[in-house]
């Protein structure tokens, strides 16, 4: 008796030891690129941030243009070019806006600023002002020849005039725009330069990288190739991040363009604190490793013994990984591969049975992630999969099958009529879908209908079809619902 007991011990011993070892090498190599991916979600977030605070400054300096321009027109419609008039147009942007100082040169180059007085302006903007111009430029001023400070002219052409406007902005600005001690420590900055590193605003840091003027001077030689690398990216107009050392100082510089000329916004943070950010979440995966781990050998301990009791239980707890496998994490829907598999097991066995598949996208999702955040396009995606469901069987097949595409298939609907009818369940579900706990957001769709099998007979054909019907709804202005067939326009 103890001998038997002893061998069904070793019998499945063996293989739960072989299981262990196995999941700690497959933990392994997912640490290895949990940690991988640890340094790539850092690097995404620093450019975002960057892309963010790049986005503060041109639409501060797009707004100028833009009142500028206006300003302009109008000047351009006084045929006496009135000095009162323009001197209170120039007054009008300086309290409007935030350039400290608006002048007006004339045909003559003869500069007028906001209080009416004359100017003289020597150099650089003298040179600049009396370009005849056919578009707004931009110029970077080291000294703007009024305050004395560092400054970006905007000169705006007056339309109908050899004239122009000249609006002078303070670099100081674009520091204060750039605060990012909220976002990382004391020792990071953020500079505007232009494409060959030229340093165009200072931020407060003390950094080895602002020495010199340039961004790229005090590169070590040992990382010199990796910023050429970078330096080749940002002429090219695209948005980076890349770990750099100039005379020890070890930093992430993530850069991002600006959309004037060739000017970017730089920042640079330690790599201590990037590091720390990458270890902050290479802990929390350890720290949900451990558990998952204890987890799993109980459940090959619970296994054994269940395997000991009957294959009943065994098969029940393979369902029910099944389900597991196959549900989207996010929603609770099906996910795409069960989605798909579930029709086109439902297609082989019912050939004959009609059968309808709507395709779905959530409109303008992109804008909606841009600006209400990630975390709130979770939030519709996740309450969409939670509420849609309750106007359709819980034999009907639901599944999230893109990133905001979802894909709804109807069993078994007897008659044609029931396929209008249907359609109709769902336009009405997204009159009244709105998300959020305080403010509402009303999220709506374009979707696609197709039937089968008249549209498709296999799952591949039926999707197309309810693809190139969920194009047309978009094509006549989203937020609503197209057929195949068109049978939805039909009388």
């Amino acid at each position: 008796m103890k001998e038997g007991q002893g061998r069904t011990i070793l019998q499945w011993l063996i293989p739960l030891v072989c299981a262990i070892i196995v999941i700690a090498i497959m933990l392994l190599k997912f640490s290895v690129d949990i940690r991988k991916d640890a340094v790539n979600t850092v690097g995404k977030e620093i450019e975002e941030i960057t892309e963010k605070y790049t986005l503060r400054i041109t639409n501060d300096l797009q707004s100028i243009q833009t009142s500028g321009e206006t300003a302009a027109q109008v000047i351009s419609k006084q045929p006496s070019k009135k000095t009162d008039i323009v001197q209170q147009l120039l007054k009008a942007l300086v309290d409007q806006t935030q350039i400290y100082e608006a002048v007006y040169c004339n045909e003559k180059g003869i500069f007028i600023d906001q209080d009416g007085e004359s100017i003289d302006f020597e150099g650089t903007v003298y040179d600049e002002a009396i370009k005849p111009l056919s578009d707004v430029t931009y110029a970077y001023l080291p000294e703007d020849g009024v305050l004395g400070i560092p400054a970006i002219l905007i000169i705006i052409p007056v339309p109908e005039d050899k004239g122009n406007l000249l609006l002078f902005y303070s670099v100081k600005r674009i520091k204060n725009l750039t605060r990012i001690d909220k976002e990382f420590d004391q020792t990071a900055f953020a500079v505007m330069v232009d494409k060959n590193g030229n340093i165009l605003s200072y931020g407060e840091s003390g950094s080895s990288f602002l020495k010199g003027g340039n961004i790229w001077a005090n590169i070590d030689k040992k990382y010199q190739n990796a910023g050429t690398q970078a330096r080749v990216a940002m002429q090219n107009s695209s948005t980076g991040s890349v770990e750099l050392v100039a005379n020890g100082e070890e930093k992430t510089l993530a850069f991002t363009r600006i959309g004037i000329n060739d000017w970017n916004l730089v920042i640079g943070i330690d790599q201590s604190y990037v590091q720390f950010s990458q270890s902050r979440m290479w802990n929390s995966f350890l720290l949900r490793v451990i558990p998952i781990l204890s987890v799993v050998v109980l459940f090959f301990l619970f296994f054994v013994i269940a395997n000991l009791i009957g294959k009943k239980r065994n098969a029940e707890r393979s369902k029910t990984l099944q389900e597991k496998a196959d549900t989207d994490l996010l929603t609770g829907l099906n996910n795409k591969l069960a989605t798909e598999r579930k029709i086109k097991e439902y297609i082989k066995d019912y050939p004959q049975s009609m059968a309808m598949m709507f395709v779905l996208d959530i409109d303008n999702f992109k804008k909606i992630n841009d600006t209400q955040g990630h975390a709130f396009g979770d939030e519709v995606l996740r309450t969409l999969g939670k509420h849609i469901g309750v106007n359709f069987r819980v034999t009907d097949i639901i599944g999230r099958t893109g990133g905001d595409e979802f894909t709804i298939f109807l069993k078994d609907l007897k008659e044609d009529a029931n396929t209008l009818k249907e359609a109709q369940k769902l336009v009405h579900f997204f009159k009244d879908f709105q998300v959020g706990e305080y403010v509402k957001y009303s999220a709506t769709a374009s979707i696609g209908a197709a039937v089968f099998p008249a549209h498709g007979s296999d799952f591949e054909s039926l999707y197309k079809a309810a693809d190139q019907a969920l194009y047309k709804a978009k094509k006549r202005g989203k937020n609503q619902l197209a057929f195949y067939d068109d049978r939805d326009r039909k009388e």
